[in-house]
């Protein structure tokens, strides 16, 4: 079993190492909402497993509100969503160490895998731009995910472009 969850990592963090965001996204600034690239788009190829679009409510948003916005899923072409349907959030609160508490209903334990990093990060990627969020655990229906080899998740363990395949000037 740990051979699997070697190779489950493996794909993660081979699938995340492409992960979407352009470097001028994150140059515009403001608030992204970060979903899965569409790969049934004619142009996908090899391009990024996630993709972001701006986040079109008030500015400095609650992380209730930008995780409802991502369960309603992206308005933008070429992106879906890597929930599976149903899910709703049963808690979100933020602790003392500037932790988001997730809890999603029992449909987001169903993820596995490479689905699991996708929509963990879309969540941890968008929530980690909230006022005082440092990190997140996501829990599915009040119980911790086992796949995972660790339960906080930041933002700085996805990598957003591939910066060795810039072509230099």
């Amino acid at each position: 079993m740990k051979w699997r969850r070697g190779l489950t990592l493996l794909l993660a963090a081979l699938l995340l190492s492409g992960c979407g965001g352009k470097a001028e996204e994150q140059e515009q600034g403001g608030v992204l909402l970060w979903f899965a690239a569409d790969s049934r788009q004619p142009d996908y190829g090899h391009g990024p497993a996630l993709g972001s679009q701006p986040w079109e409510g008030a500015e400095n948003p609650e992380p209730g509100e930008l995780l409802a916005a991502l369960l309603a899923g992206p308005t933008q072409e070429g992106l879906t969503s890597p929930f599976p349907r149903g899910v709703t959030v049963r808690q979100c609160s933020l602790n003392e160490e500037g932790v988001l508490l997730v809890d999603l209903s029992e449909q987001y334990g169903a993820l596995a895998d490479v689905s699991l990093s996708l929509a963990d990060y879309s969540i941890v990627l968008t929530l980690s731009q909230a006022e005082g969020v440092e990190g997140v655990e996501i829990t599915a229906g009040g119980r911790k995910v086992s796949y995972r080899s660790h339960q906080l998740l930041a933002p700085q363990e996805a990598v957003l472009w591939d910066e060795l395949g810039e072509v230099a000037p």
